[in-house]
């Protein structure tokens, strides 16, 4: 275990954040040494990968740590894969492909680390996580307890997980390899560019889907190394179709999902899009000139730039479609 005192933390915004004590963990033998430290401090605990899905404060007051797990073992005998928290998770999408195994090409990539990818239950194109998680090997750092916590006790919802409100840090997840048999080409934006394209689906290998993903996800998706973002800033909202004002725009200006026969999905980007000409300017951040879902900063912008901004498009939006957005990354406060 390594202890640093005012270290700056690495996030895709680019936010100058320093948090007070930051640690890194090597070794499950750290973690009751960490638990020790984190009793002695009493001070807030933040577990990061790298960063990609965090809106960070200026100083962090509390203690930052960061595991650093990176095995990755295939289990040809019950079908799973055990990965370390730590492994990128498209250079793991990519071990998957090599191996040919089927499900995971969908989620290509998308930024960050494996071990995130349970707490926002990533998603994209028609797959989530959860679809392929068997269980989630944690540490109670609170407690000073080691967890195996099964998908039915992960809580799966969109975009949530139990992860989201807990004193757990994951260090190990263990992945169906045998759940999925074809591809899962049914997104609209997929059949969009096979069409466009002239490519057979038939004769898609499942590196040639991912290929596919990762060209239709640079399209619109800036790449958090060279543009600073987060990914998609706001949530879907599900709500009563009826709800929705229809004064400024009708039905057919919107993205919606039927859920039921009352509930709806919005597309929160076709909302944004709709309003963004009426947005203010604000310091240090924009909207990413190919995805409205996207918050895009400057690399000088702070938290609470990041916040007015997007407290500004929530306003609008409900002002506007009386509809209301959530924050999909997480906001981290002292």
């Amino acid at each position: 275990m390594k202890i640093y005192n005012k270290k700056l933390i690495s996030n895709s915004l680019k936010i100058n954040s320093i948090a007070n004590y930051f640690i890194e963990l090597n070794d499950k033998n750290d973690f009751v040494e960490f638990h020790k430290f984190v009793k002695s401090k009493d001070l807030p605990v933040l577990v990061i990968g790298e960063g990609t899905n965090i809106v960070l404060p200026d100083f962090y007051e509390g203690i930052v740590v960061k595991p650093d797990f990176i095995n990755i073992n295939f289990n040809k005998t019950d079908n799973t894969i055990s990965v370390g928290s730590s492994v990128n998770w498209h250079e793991f999408v990519n071990f998957t492909i090599d191996k040919n195994i089927i499900g995971f090409e969908n989620l290509s990539s998308i930024p960050g680390s494996v071990g995130a990818a349970p707490i926002q239950n990533i998603g994209a194109y028609g797959q989530e996580v959860s679809n392929l998680i068997k269980s989630v090997e944690c540490y109670d750092y609170i407690n000073n307890e080691f967890i195996t916590l099964s998908k039915d006790d992960c809580c799966f919802s969109y975009r949530h997980s139990i992860f989201k409100e807990s004193n757990f840090l994951i260090y190990k997840i263990d992945f169906y390899t045998d759940i999925f048999t074809e591809h899962n080409l049914t997104y609209e934006s997929v059949k969009k560019y096979i069409t466009n394209n002239n490519i057979n689906p038939k004769n898609m290998s499942t590196y040639d889907v991912s290929k596919m993903i990762t060209s239709i996800r640079s399209i619109t998706l800036p790449d958090p190394s060279l543009v600073p973002n987060v990914g998609s800033f706001f949530k879907n909202t599900v709500m009563n179709k009826e709800n929705i004002k229809t004064n400024k725009f009708s039905f057919n200006d919107l993205v919606l999902w039927e859920v039921d026969s009352i509930k709806v999905k919005v597309g929160s980007a076709r909302l944004i899009e709709l309003i963004k000409n009426d947005l203010k300017k604000f310091d240090n951040v924009e909207i990413y000139k190919n995805h409205s879902l996207v918050i895009v900063t400057n690399k000088v912008a702070s938290q609470q730039n990041v916040i007015d901004f997007a407290d500004h498009i929530k306003e609008k939006v409900f002002d506007t479609f009386n509809v209301s957005l959530e924050i999909e990354p997480s906001i981290v406060l002292n």
